[in-house]
């Protein structure tokens, strides 16, 4: 990638809308913004302050193309670190593609995607994790991912890494003025101290990674299968959850027949469900293929919701799938509460779902349906989200660096507690450290990196 050239792109969505930005960085962006825009004041562009708005107009050589504000933010204090133009102009697509053909015609160049972030990246004004960070609340699906992206971009990962690496730079540099300076009568004599910084950090770490689960289900969403025999009532559980008529409702045994997929916000998660084909032996090829696809959602799935009609007794189908689930992540949805039953149908469920969580409800009526939701956010993130203090790991890149850098300070540990030799100590200390590195991009790999930065827009 060029460091030396001027770049250009729309930042904003490309729909017709109120507002639009086109944004420059680099050199030349002064210079070519300043040949397209007309300032209605006697300031030219190029002698405006830093920060703040200018009116004007966009013109070619043809007339007038939009009325326009113009904002120069000088380097280093823009959000390249190089010099910056934004345009804000009116939200037509036509005039955006104008004023970014217009800036093109002078030189500047498109930008690729993500490449006014991997700048900022590169220049140092961002690390790795407020870069995903910056992604994450792009296409954050739910309150709970927002706030935590939010909390990375304001470096609280940043420092609570920053400040496990620094105690382990402290420890490596007494091991390493053992090894290289024996002469002297430096022995390693900082033992305790050493072991008492190394234990801290593994602490560190791991409160760092014990949430880490949970945090990609804050980033990603909760993949939710519901699933049952045919006509208990799945796809009026999924209508009941979107609060919309999202899937068709019959009465008739079979009627969804392939998986219907919807995202769901439920007390800021969001949880990705999918509605499936009831399960039951068939003849019918499309409602085999159906309950195939169902089988692989079920076996894929974080959560699962195990629909039954709980005013019929558990028949065959019911207690095969019982058999079939794990507890663990299963919770069962007692669907229609609304109906009458006996006390000798409601013994006969006890009896079979006395391993498993469930709940009374009804997808008809919406009884039950607020306890239903909590205890989904309970099982996906194994009790409440985040606090606003709390740090937390969002991706499994984050997670696999800090789970390599846990692995060498426990190795660590021990090659210290077994007097192994400070060679052996500093090898540890120094792949934990990488590792660390690895987390906010320090010691990322270009490849890795290029990935990360490709799933960027291009005016981002």
């Amino acid at each position: 990638m060029r460091l030396d050239d001027t770049i250009a792109a729309i930042a904003t969505a490309q729909q017709p809308s109120g507002l639009g930005v086109i944004r420059i960085s680099g050199p030349q962006a002064l210079a070519a913004a300043e040949l397209i825009f007309r300032s209605s004041g006697a300031v030219a562009l190029s002698e405006a302050p830093s920060h703040q708005f200018r009116h004007g107009w966009i013109a070619d050589a043809e007339g007038w193309v939009d009325e326009v504000l113009a904002v120069v933010m000088r380097e280093p204090r823009s959000f390249t670190t190089e010099d910056v133009v934004e345009l804000h102009c009116h939200g037509s697509v036509l005039v955006q593609q104008t004023i970014l053909g217009l800036l093109i015609e002078q030189g500047v160049r498109l930008a690729e995607p993500g490449e006014f972030t991997h700048r900022a990246f590169l220049k140092g004004r961002l690390d790795l994790t407020r870069v995903e960070a910056i992604s994450d609340l792009i296409h954050a699906r739910s309150k709970g991912g927002m706030r935590v992206a939010a909390q990375q971009l304001r470096g609280q990962l940043f420092e609570a890494i920053s400040a496990v690496q620094e105690q382990l730079i402290q420890v490596a540099s007494l091991v390493e003025a053992s090894i290289e300076f024996p002469e002297e009568g430096e022995t390693f004599t900082h033992r305790e101290d050493c072991l008492r910084r190394i234990e801290d950090a593994s602490c560190e770490l791991e409160r760092l990674l014990a949430h880490a689960d949970q945090g990609r289900r804050l980033r990603e969403g909760v993949a939710t299968a519901l699933i049952g025999r045919p006509n208990v009532g799945k796809s009026s559980l999924l209508n009941a959850l979107l609060r919309e008529s999202r899937a068709i409702v019959t009465a008739v045994p079979g009627t969804t027949r392939d998986l219907i997929e919807e995202t769901v916000q439920l007390h800021g998660l969001a949880f990705r469900l999918t509605d499936t084909a009831g399960l039951r032996e068939s003849s019918d090829e499309v409602e085999s293929e159906g309950i195939r696809r169902t089988r692989n959602t079920w076996s894929a799935a974080e959560l699962v919701v195990l629909v039954v009609d709980q005013n019929q007794p558990p028949d065959a189908e019911d207690q095969r799938l019982l058999a079939e689930a794990d507890p663990a992540r299963t919770l069962v949805a007692q669907n229609k509460a609304d109906l009458p039953s006996g006390n000798e149908v409601q013994d006969a469920w006890q009896t079979v779902l006395q391993d498993f969580e469930a709940v009374r409800m009804s997808a008809t009526t919406g009884e039950g349906l607020e306890l239903l939701k909590a205890r989904m956010v309970r099982r996906a993130m194994g009790g409440e989200l985040p606090r606003a203090e709390e740090v937390w790991i969002t991706n499994l890149r984050q997670q696999q660096a800090a789970q390599q850098a846990l692995d060498a300070l426990r190795q660590a540990q021990t090659t210290l507690e077994q007097d192994a030799g400070e060679e052996y100590l500093a090898l540890d200390l120094r792949h934990a450290l990488n590792a660390l590195g690895a987390v906010v991009g320090e010691t990322t790999a270009d490849d890795l990196l290029a990935r990360i930065f490709s799933e960027f827009c291009i005016g981002k």
